[in-house]
């Protein structure tokens, strides 16, 4: 009897071990969901504000200059895009009606489009318009097909005589949400956790689903902010397995039938041992646990009543200690800057009064070795040592602030230097052609009225200095011609390639038929391009064709286009000179020239003036060669649909 009491005993004793196991074991995975999902929602939070941040440098430059013109927008937003795979495209609406994008194709169909007009889209617009802030719509269905993520941008111009800023319109940075989900590294196959998040436009826990199965929601997982611009997302995690207590509850209930019989004959004894071996995996589960915190490449730190009393070892990094003990004991007060220590007092008062958690936000530290970083924070309510305390987890920014600036100046930069670029082409067409065309005329008037009455030299040194002045002129011409392709204005349409290549070579019919060429044009496609452009890219490449042909062999000229995934891939080969490897590199610069001027005229500036026409249509442009054999010069342009 006594034996069955204390084998009774015995298992409402383990019972209990169990249940106190399980709570362990699952805070214990709650706080490892706490960390995992602060490093998710730092790498979320950058990876949706950073291709927000380009905008800032089209707004100044748009305020500065009081408005911009539809070409300058395109010039530099295709400069600033190239770094960033994420954004599908960028659009400026004057008002409220979207009149210019970038890239132009496949997105005209939202040309002309009024946002009123869009009751699925105004509410968010109106909300950055009246809030004068960017805020971040989404996941959007775009009047182009697809869905994205929106940031919405408001333009602001510098205030009237009345003291009021005047509304000059938006910015709208389309953001790939597989592309920016993918460079968060949320990516389902390879999460360790089941994630979900819900925050449609910015609503946070009331919003609609952005990703992931609502059902997470419903199964008590592990919530979190994100922070966005104009409002905020909430993550929710589990482990991908689930919380396995009924499963191991269960197990042990038919553990606990035998340990039960067993109990009767073995009573006290097997009860001491039994209850030794919990106290050991407790605690061997336990130092698994400080472990991983200990080891986890994100700063942690835990302070209890404002004083520190665990750090691991990568915030004794980022706080420039020598090793734990200079931290530990430490108030965290000491640690936060002056500006932001009131920030900090309220965040932890809101952790212990809510036990719960605080959203992600920026703040700045001092170091121990005397620097101020920028962080980001992200706090929650944990149970430490059989107290509550504050576990914070932290983020050194300094790095991304120091290139959020640089990117920012280099914008900066680029802006000057196209201003200087316009201010040469003013010098060239104006300051430089005028004293050459008086050199001219009077050369030309000294060969009229002393050719012939002076010696043979005199006679040959006008003609150099004739020619001379007339290939100064035509470069001269050539570079203006170079510098104004990027201000036309007139816009891309859809062109049939065929005619286009019909119309230039009726155009050049006396120069094939002088030539002897053969000219065979395969099927070519319709594309949204501009027609005088895409006629002068063929009429560059048919001449240089036509003029660099082999002696004693007629020129065969072959124009052809096939379908490359989403784009045209347009050739034009011949039979010619062919080019030497050693120009590869050279041949598109301007005033490039592989031969001398008494053996091929020109200026050597067509190729390069290819190559401006095919990179403003969003292009490529290259060439293969066999030199003796001939040339084949291949350019693509995105295809309209």
């Amino acid at each position: 009897m006594a034996a069955a009491l204390v084998a009774v005993l015995s298992t409402l004793a383990l019972l209990e071990v169990h249940r106190l196991e399980v709570d362990r074991r699952d805070e214990a995975v709650r706080a490892e969901l706490v960390t995992q999902l602060g490093a998710i929602r730092a790498r979320l939070e950058s990876a949706l504000t950073e291709p927000l941040l380009i905008s800032r440098g089209l707004v100044a430059n748009i305020v500065q200059h009081d408005g911009i013109a539809d070409r300058e927008f395109s010039g530099l937003t295709s400069i600033m895009l190239a770094d960033y795979p994420v954004i599908r495209n960028l659009t400026l609406a004057r008002g409220t009606v979207i009149e210019t994008v970038y890239p132009e194709a496949a997105n005209q169909a939202v040309i002309g489009v009024d946002y009123r007009d869009r009751p699925d889209q105004w509410p968010m617009v109106e909300r950055a318009i009246q809030t004068r802030r960017p805020v971040l719509a989404g996941p959007v269905k775009l009047i182009q097909g697809g869905t994205a993520l929106i940031g919405r941008v408001p333009i602001y111009l510098s205030a009237n005589a009345a003291g009021t800023q005047r509304f000059y319109g938006l910015i709208s940075v389309v953001i790939d949400i597989p592309r920016v989900f993918a460079g968060a590294g949320i990516e389902a196959e390879r999460l360790p956790i089941r994630l979900a998040i819900r925050g449609q436009d910015g609503l946070g826990g009331v919003g609609g689903m952005v990703w992931g199965d609502e059902a997470t929601f419903a199964d008590h997982p592990v919530e979190m902010d994100v922070h966005l611009p104009g409002g905020s997302w909430r993550l929710a995690g589990l482990p991908k397995a689930g919380y396995d207590t009924d499963l191991r509850l269960t197990h042990f209930l038919g553990v606990f039938i035998a340990v039960l019989l067993a109990l009767i004959w073995f009573g006290i004894a097997h009860y001491i041992v039994s209850l030794r071996t919990a106290r050991w995996r407790a605690s061997e589960s336990e130092g698994r646990y400080r472990a991983l915190v200990e080891t986890a490449p994100m700063a942690v730190c835990a302070h209890r009543d404002g004083e520190i009393f665990f750090v691991n070892e990568a915030a004794v990094q980022t706080l420039g200690a020598s090793d734990a003990d200079q931290l530990i004991g430490t108030n965290i007060a000491d640690v936060v800057h002056p500006d932001y220590r009131d920030l900090a007092r309220n965040r932890v008062d809101a952790v212990l009064g809510g036990g719960g958690r605080v959203p992600v936000v920026e703040q700045r530290f001092n170091t121990l070795d005397g620097r101020c970083i920028d962080v980001d924070v992200v706090a929650a309510w944990v149970m430490m040592d059989g107290e509550p305390a504050v576990l914070s987890v932290f983020t050194d920014i300094s790095q991304r602030r120091s290139a959020e600036i640089e990117r920012e100046s280099l914008v900066e930069n680029l802006r000057r230097s196209n201003e200087d670029l316009l201010q040469f082409a003013y010098i060239a067409s104006h300051d430089l052609q005028e004293p050459l065309r008086n050199v001219a005329s009077y050369v030309q008037l000294l060969g009229r009225r002393y050719r012939g009455k002076l010696d043979q030299d005199a006679d040959q040194f006008i003609d150099y200095a004739v020619a001379g002045t007339k290939r100064m002129q035509e470069m001269i011409s050539d570079l203006l011609d170079y510098s104004r392709l990027s201000s036309e204005s007139e816009g891309a349409q859809p062109t049939d390639s065929y005619a286009v290549v019909t119309r230039v070579l009726a155009d050049m019919a006396e120069t094939v038929r002088a030539s002897g060429a053969i000219v065979d044009v395969g099927r070519l496609p319709v594309v949204q391009v501009r027609p005088h452009e895409l006629a002068r890219i063929f009429q560059n490449l048919i001449g240089n064709a036509i003029k660099y042909a082999k002696p004693g062999r007629p020129s065969q000229v072959r124009i052809n286009a096939r379908r490359d995934e989403r784009e045209w891939m347009f050739s034009v080969s011949d039979n010619g000179i062919g080019i030497s490897e050693d120009y590869r590199d050279k041949i598109f610069a301007m005033f490039q020239r592989l031969h001398a001027r008494d053996v091929y005229e020109g200026t050597g500036i067509g190729l390069a003036i290819c190559r401006k026409l095919v990179q403003n249509i969003g292009g490529r442009i290259w060439f293969e060669s066999t030199e003796g054999e001939g040339s084949t010069f291949f350019f693509t342009i995105p295809s309209a649909d």
